[in-house]
Formats: structure tokens, sequence, C-alpha cells
């Protein structure tokens, strides 16, 4: 005899949310095995038949023993290693006033959601869900946003404070910057303008200071025979540079700086190509490094120009909540 009874209620309500989260999968284009393995389960479960089927181990003398045995469809969201989720035997032992042809009509799609899922077992990906992938992500980002009257930056996308800063209002806090021996280096470029739901100027100003006058000095850098009689002198360099650093005694290399590895860095670029091998430098290879990244830089510029092209106004995060706070407050009066 099972204890805990449910209504028709209770298992639809269980369903939808479910689907919902289900849906969230579907619509991230990013499932986990744990989540591929406990939605195969659920609708597996959930469409399966009842049966009546002799009990093989069925004895006529003992009054316990059962002549027939039943299987019944299950709601099956329970995941061992997580000691989370249900399973509810969907029969009137468990549902008293259980309907499930009323389930099964208010649920149309589970057998092609189930179709769905196995489509989707080629892209199924190891480990834990992304954070920011997760369900209800973006609206609990938004919501410690609202408490700490953040904003978006332009540039970097993050929630960061609103400051007043010589005389300007409500703009975005410096962030993305370095500390180290006392001094601070770097910042991310959308500091100090309005934040990206007031004005696009972060990006517009990006676009025309940085991106674009990068892409004109790539252009102006096309690799030629030159840059590879060049790279190669700079490999042959490091190559007698580590031959004498290893003929140090090794208390002396302990405390000598190993050569570095030479790369071949384009301008805008903090990190370069690394050239440890002279095999490795040839015009061909060198040009289709230097056209990657053109071609990237004109990809970041376009889709800059789009986001500022679609750019509208919009409210802060704390504007949001108070917003959607006065509709309630309406809603219910």
């Amino acid at each position: 005899m099972r204890d805990r009874k449910y209504t028709q209620e209770n298992i639809i309500s269980f369903i939808k949310e479910a689907l919902e989260d289900f849906t969230h999968i579907v619509d991230s284009k990013y499932i986990t095995k744990s989540e591929f393995t406990k939605f195969n389960k659920f609708f597996k479960n959930l469409l399966r038949k009842s049966k009546k089927k002799k009990n093989p181990y069925y004895y006529a003398s003992n009054p316990n023993s059962k002549e027939f045995e039943y299987t019944y469809p299950t709601f099956h969201t329970y995941e061992d290693a997580k000691c989370e989720g249900r399973y509810i035997t969907l029969d009137t032992e468990s549902v008293p006033d259980l309907n499930l042809k009323e389930i099964y009509k208010q649920f149309p799609l589970l057998i092609e959601n189930h179709e769905l899922l196995i489509s989707l077992k080629p892209n199924v990906k190891p480990g834990r869900r992304p954070k920011d992938l997760e369900k209800d992500y973006e609206a609990e980002r938004i919501r410690k946003a609202a408490l700490e009257d953040k904003a978006t930056c332009g540039i970097c996308h993050s929630y960061w404070e609103l400051v007043d800063y010589h005389g300007k209002q409500n703009i975005i806090a410096d962030h993305g910057f370095n500390i180290a021996f006392g001094y601070r280096s770097g910042t991310c470029f959308g500091a100090r303008f309005k934040s990206w739901e007031k004005s696009p100027e972060s990006k517009i100003e990006y676009v025309k200071q940085i991106l674009k006058p990068t892409l004109k000095e790539v252009l102006n850098s096309k690799p030629s025979q030159a840059t590879v009689d060049a790279l190669i002198k700079m490999v042959e360099r490091y190559k007698v540079n580590m031959d004498n650093y290893y003929k140090l005694p090794s208390d002396v290399r302990y405390d000598t700086k190993q050569p570095e590895v030479p790369e071949y860095l384009l301008p805008g670029q903090q990190m370069g190509c690394r050239l440890p091998n002279i095999r490795d430098i040839n015009l061909s290879s060198i040009t289709k490094v230097w056209d990657e990244y053109r071609s990237r830089l004109e990809n970041e510029i376009a889709r800059f120009e789009k986001q500022i092209n679609e750019w509208v106004l919009q409210p802060t995060p704390k504007e949001r909540i108070n917003n959607d706070t006065i509709t309630e407050n309406v809603r219910r009066a």
C-alpha cells in the first residue's frame, strides 16, 4: 500500500513543469548526458501502456502471493545521482481520481517530444550544464542587478554598477582591469559610457576607435615572403637561445628566464600564433592565419553594426523590476 496520494491536477502540474524544463533544454541547444537519461526515462515511462501478466512466482497456497502482475505508466523524473525528482505510479492507488485519457489528451505531443529527444542524442555533452544556460539564469541575473542598481555594459554585456563620474550621471563604472604591484592596468572600453539600455554610444565608439582602425592596420600588413623570412630568422634566434639556455648549469638555469617562443603577432592581438618550428612557417600558412584574423575582425564589425542599427531604448534591470511591480499592483487593484 502506497501512503502518498496525488490528484489528477497534481500530475498534470508535474508534467507541465517537466515539459517546461525539456523545452528550455531544446531552446538552449545544449543537452547533457544526465538530462538525456532523465527525459528519456520520463517519456518512456509516461507513455508506457498498462499491462496485466501472469505472475511466474504465484503460489496458490501463499495468501500474499498474487496471481497477476500489473505494470502502469509512471511519472518518472527521479535522478539517483542527485537524489531528487519524483517517481509516481499512475494508477488509482496513487492517484485516486486518475484519468489517463484526459492526461494524454492534454499533452498530445508526448510521442513527438520523445522523438525530438532521441534526435538530440548525437549532441549529448558530458558533465554539467553551463551556468549561463541554466533555466531562469537570466531572470536571476536581472533580479540581482536590479537589487544592486546595475546595468549592461555595451561592450562586454555584463551587469556593472551605475556611477556618477566627472559630471556624467548614471554611467557604467570601471571594470575589466587588473591590479598588480599597487597599480591598475587596463579597463573595459564600455566603462564610463552610458549603459547599453540607454545608449549605443559605447559600441559606436568602439567600432570607430578600435575595430575599424585595427582592421585597416591588418589589411596593410598582409604577409609577404619578406614576412616569412623575418619569422624564420626569429625562430632561428630562438633555437640558438634555447641551446644556450640548456648549456647553463642547472642551478644557474633555475634562476634564468627561459627564452620565449616567437609569435606571429598581428595588430590588435595580445597573443599571436606561436612559431616553435621553422617547418611550420611558409607563405601559405602565415597568410591563412592573417586571413582568419581579418575575417574575424570583419565579422565583429558587422555584428556590432547590426546591434547598433537594431538598438532601442530599454529600461535598466531596476526600472524593469519596478515597472513589473507597478503593473502587478495595478492588475490586482
